[in-house]
């Protein structure tokens, strides 16, 4: 369960408590998250603690919250991608080729411009997702004009084919890097699905493309990701003169390609309204990262907006 203004999200573990093999109804029980939660008696009432958000919940509070979680739709998109490893195994003879031949695209697909088009809504909840190639300007003038863009179009290519077995899809390229978004209908599965990209993308990136291009006598190259959610406008930008296309146009696209700015090489940064929508399992291992004065933008509350970094073993 989800408010969009503050990021609000509770986990469940189910437990099937019936099944009638004659309608195929299936019960569930919706158990809190032992590994976020627990039950404490504070002040003589029982309550429901959240040992990540440091708040607790009155048994009432939380029977409100269990009435309004019976009344919503569920929502389950599973990921294409069930092992990033193999996938990175399965991908390298394929980036080893790209590396070395001249290959050209004969057919151009737009599919995120038919699926915005497709959209009766002006307004959608997003997770959006900045990648930049770190250093890129330093790799241009480091290396000929033609090795450069090979290079450049083969990290694009294998970071796009990513992004859409994780319901996602690729809304522009921006010479060196690219956004990305995840939308509705369940934004928080889709917060779920855009960091599991993240951490897939990156892996492509430092255990399987790096090892090749050292193989060919490239340089290594850094990528940085940053992640933001939130709602954002979709509409028509540019002239059908000369090129006009769908857009999403808000505040968290904006954020997280700030957020993104703000990473070290390597680094995959969220915003707090991402970070607090993640299932426990991807909390537990983020961590808060302190940006300094420069750091302007104000959340919901007027305080600064708080940013988190995945923290890697």
């Amino acid at each position: 369960m989800s408010d969009r203004e503050i990021g609000f999200r509770m986990d469940f573990e189910t437990k099937v408590v019936s099944f009638d093999e004659k309608t195929g109804t299936v019960v569930f029980e919706f158990i809190p998250n032992p590994r976020r939660y627990e039950w404490k008696m504070i002040d003589g009432k029982r309550c429901l603690y959240d040992k990540l958000d440091n708040i607790c919940f009155s048994e009432e509070v939380f029977s409100q919250l269990a009435d309004k979680l019976a009344g919503m739709p569920i929502y389950y998109e599973r990921q294409e991608i069930g092992n990033a490893g193999q996938y990175v195994e399965n991908r390298k003879i394929a980036i080893k080729t790209m590396i070395r031949e001249n290959q050209k695209i004969t057919t151009y697909e737009d599919k995120s411009e038919a699926f915005l088009k497709s959209l009766e809504k002006d307004k959608l909840a997003f997770v959006i997702m900045c990648v930049d190639i770190a250093g890129s300007t330093n790799l241009s003038t480091s290396l000929n004009p033609t090795k450069y863009a090979k290079l450049i179009s083969t990290t694009l290519y294998e970071i796009s084919e990513i992004i859409p077995k994780f319901h996602g899809h690729v809304l522009k390229y921006t010479g060196d890097g690219l956004i990305a978004y995840f939308p509705e209908p369940s934004f928080i599965s889709k917060n779920d699905l855009a960091m599991d990209c993240a951490l897939t993308i990156r892996r492509l990136i430092y255990h399987g493309l790096n090892l090749i291009l050292e193989s060919e006598n490239y340089p290594r190259i850094d990528i940085r990701i940053g992640l933001d959610s939130g709602e954002a406008c979709i509409i028509a930008i540019g002239s059908p003169e000369t090129k006009q296309h769908k857009d999403i146009i808000g505040k968290v696209v904006s954020l997280a390609s700030k957020i993104q700015t703000k990473g070290k090489p390597g680094d995959i940064l969220l915003g707090d309204v991402t970070e607090r929508n993640l299932h426990t399992m991807w909390r537990e291992i983020c961590e808060p990262v302190k940006l300094g004065e420069d750091w302007r933008y104000k959340g919901e509350d007027g305080r600064p907006y708080k940013v988190h970094m995945v923290k890697f073993r």
